[in-house]
């Protein structure tokens, strides 16, 4: 009977500090790498758009902190 409460007492649902630490990492990890592919994507598109002369090119160097969006 006690192997039954101690194994019951280990494995109760609810708030659990590893699963805090793996959501943690996950966005630690996932945001950075989605605003690298969004500002990846958007270079990419504005590019297009220059070369098919539907936008003019841009005048500030790309990275430079002035962002108008």
């Amino acid at each position: 009977m006690e192997t039954a409460l101690v194994s019951a007492a280990t494995s109760a649902p609810g708030f659990s500090f590893v699963r805090v630490r793996v959501i943690i990492v996950l966005l630690g990890v996932g945001f950075p790498l989605i605003r690298k592919l969004r500002r990846t994507a958007s270079e990419m598109r504005k590019r297009r758009w220059v070369e098919e002369g539907l936008m003019a090119p841009p005048t500030a160097e790309p990275g430079t902190g002035d962002r108008s969006e």
